[in-house]
């Protein structure tokens, strides 16, 4: 006689919690809106800043809903038609919103500033909601004023008033409204939500990948807050992983491969080797998430090397990260099984985090405050744990007495009134790109890669804005400038590949100290030859000096690396009409167009190569068909004087007008 088995224990199915009434409802949405606009009101008046160009530029903002479909089929970041430009980032949905938003009322920063408060807004409505869900049995208080806290943290400002950061959002709006649709699976198993649940993170994964350790969140949450059975939240896990890939994978395999070139000045550990290296910078990565989540100043749009020193594992302040991390990861696995509430915080917080640790891949930046926008909520959520643990109260308990709800909400008050400040404060630098470099390159002394943008900022100034006076600097003090920070760059990565080409680009251009430009760029070249971008500034300073035979040798030596890039070929072929071969010159041009038709450069040279001919009506022509593609102000011009001239009035007028509504574009932008 066999002995019985054991049976499985049945699921417990539930009904959802219910929801809060009316009035409360009415509260809760009141009071978070209210402290949205607190918090982040006055970026209302601020402009465009760093990086906001990603997902506001030309194509987006003149045709608007026109450029939907480009925006779904293409990379954030496609620069592969410029010299040593890259091809990454498929996020979409941020480009798609500022799409829409041009569509209706033109580019206006002011009101995408308030586009953004009102998404952080409806996230943390979205955040307020599904942890109730989560703490379904716990005291009201407790989610809200894990959501007031969350709101107010200082190292969101650069999510939120930053407009090329929506899309890190709109991807946790989508997956904390994905957890919120899982919780109603947990709790009812019924299909539709976990149906909802998919199609959530999918659009969560294509605003931006960084929701990927979302993933193991649903699981985490579902394990702690319901009932499920290890076996369906398995397969769970599963299938929201089948949702990840797909939703990963199917851009990659229908857009262009995707390509991306690592620099030193953004994260040395691209090119370390040692393992015991590697581990210590990690951990005194993560040491610097936990120091600016508890103290958080100041507060820098950019870190990178060397503002993280690279150090061995053996460094005091790696080993005091390890002994932190390690005691919070034996505490959480401790406690796993009990389904305590540190814990879940605990291992929140560590998955959020790890994916920016360096510890499976470097980082960008090293460090950055933008990735500690998820994994701030399990460090809020263990802040309002203690908080009301340190006056002996019950998180649960569904009534609390008058004397410890006060003493909570002042101790909260006393975080949430320096967090705000902070906050609000920290908005007026990114009022625009020069406010944001004035007010962190005090603090960036040791960051190359942010003195290097700041040189290039001010010398791309210099360049094209003749307005650059309205920073109250003259031409001579923003050239002193310029060379100030490239060198303070150099200082810190003296063998930085971009620092020394871009200096040589700046006594190239601007210095036209030709002997000086061909130094920086010969040094660049010595770092990495494989780079394109200095072998192209070397042709350009060598036909600068008039030795064409070495200019020549350069561009060649560029199509030999990268074989598409067409602004060498638009250099060579200037080359070759400098030296009287104008044939070649059109030649090249026309191979050009061959490939892509929609460029209007080519036309604009073969234009120019018979102009330079006296064939005005063979440069019209051409003219003509690059207006037709870009109509420029300063081409349309250009033709509508020459048909005057030739009295065609009725072209004129019509290139006057094409031109003139360019410079009205330019104007409104």
């Amino acid at each position: 006689m066999h002995p019985p088995q054991k049976q499985p224990l049945p699921e417990v199915h539930r009904e959802l919690p219910p929801p809060l009434s009316r009035k409360a409802n009415l509260i809760v949405i009141s009071v978070l809106f209210i402290w949205a606009f607190l918090l982040y009101g006055n970026t209302l008046l601020n402009s465009y800043a760093i990086d906001d160009s990603l997902i506001i530029n030309d194509d987006v903002a003149t045709q608007g809903f026109k450029a939907l479909p480009k925006i779904f089929t293409s990379y954030l970041v496609d620069e592969s038609r410029n010299v040593g430009g890259q091809r990454s980032e498929y996020r979409p949905v941020a480009k798609a919103t500022m799409a829409i938003e041009c569509g209706l009322w033109g580019r206006r920063p002011g009101f995408s500033h308030a586009i953004n408060v009102l998404i952080y807004f409806f996230l943390s409505l979205m955040l307020f909601y599904t942890l109730r869900r989560m703490f379904h049995n716990y005291n009201i208080l407790f989610p809200f004023l894990i959501v007031l806290l969350f709101m107010a943290h200082p190292v969101h400002t650069e999510v939120v008033a930053s407009l090329k950061n929506r899309d890190e959002m709109l991807a946790f709006f989508f997956g904390i409204s994905g957890m919120f649709t899982l919780l109603g699976y947990g709790y009812t198993h019924r299909s539709k939500y976990l149906v909802m649940t998919c199609i959530l993170f999918i659009l969560g994964c294509i605003s931006k990948v960084s929701i990927a350790p979302m993933l193991f969140l649903y699981v985490l949450t579902l394990y702690y807050f319901t009932d499920i059975s290890p076996k369906k939240l398995t397969k769970i896990g599963l299938i929201l992983f089948g949702v990840m890939l797909f939703a990963i994978v199917v851009p990659v395999l229908l857009l262009p491969p995707s390509f991306r070139t690592n620099f030193y000045f953004e994260n040395g550990l691209y090119f370390e080797k040692s393992l015991w290296i590697r581990l210590g910078t990690a951990l005194l990565s993560l040491l610097f998430y936990i120091r600016i989540l508890v103290y958080p100043w100041p507060l820098l749009y950019y870190y990178g090397y060397n503002m993280i020193p690279m150090v061995n594992l053996w460094n005091p302040l790696a080993l005091l990260s390890l002994i932190i991390y390690g005691g919070a990861l034996i505490y959480a696995f401790r406690n796993f099984r009990k389904k305590s509430l540190p814990s879940f915080a605990i291992l929140w917080f560590l998955i959020s985090v790890f994916g920016y640790s360096n510890l499976p891949l470097p980082v960008p930046g090293i460090v950055g405050e933008r990735f500690l926008f998820i994994a701030s909520l399990g460090f809020v959520i263990l802040i309002v744990y203690f908080l009301f643990r340190i006056f002996k109260t019950d998180p649960k308990s569904l009534t609390i007495e008058m004397d410890s709800r006060i003493k909570i909400i002042a101790i909260a008050a006393i975080l949430l009134l320096p967090y705000g400040a902070l906050t609000f404060r920290r908005n007026f630098s990114w009022r625009n790109a020069m406010a944001l470099y004035q007010s962190d390159l005090p603090h960036l002394t040791n960051s190359a890669k942010a003195n290097y943008q700041y040189a290039g900022f001010l010398m791309k100034m210099l360049i094209t804005d003749q307005n650059f006076l309205r920073y109250g600097v003259s031409n001579q003090m923003l050239r002193e400038t310029i060379f100030k920070h490239f060198h303070l760059s150099l200082n810190v990565a003296p063998k930085e590949y971009n620092t020394l080409n871009d200096i040589g680009t700046a006594f190239l251009f601007i210095e036209k100290r030709y002997d000086s430009a061909l130094f920086y760029f010969q040094k660049a070249i010595a770092v990495d030859s494989s780079l394109t971008p200095g072998w192209v500034n070397l042709g350009m300073a060598y036909r600068q000096l008039g030795n064409y035979p070495r200019s020549m040798e350069c561009y060649k030596k560029v199509l030999q690396i990268e074989p598409r890039q067409i602004k060498a070929y638009f250099a060579m072929a200037d080359l070759y009409n400098e030296m009287g071969d104008v044939a070649k010159a059109v030649k090249m041009n026309e191979a050009i167009i061959a490939k892509y038709p929609d460029f209007d450069m080519p036309y604009i040279n073969i234009g120019n190569y018979h102009m330079i001919r006296n064939d005005t009506a063979g440069a019209v022509q051409y003219w003509e068909k690059a207006a037709s593609l870009n109509p420029s102000a300063e081409l349309c011009m250009q033709l509508s004087v020459l048909f005057k001239m030739h009295g065609d009035f009725d072209k004129s007028q019509f290139y006057y007008d094409l031109g003139q509504k360019a410079i009205d574009k330019a104007r409104q932008h």
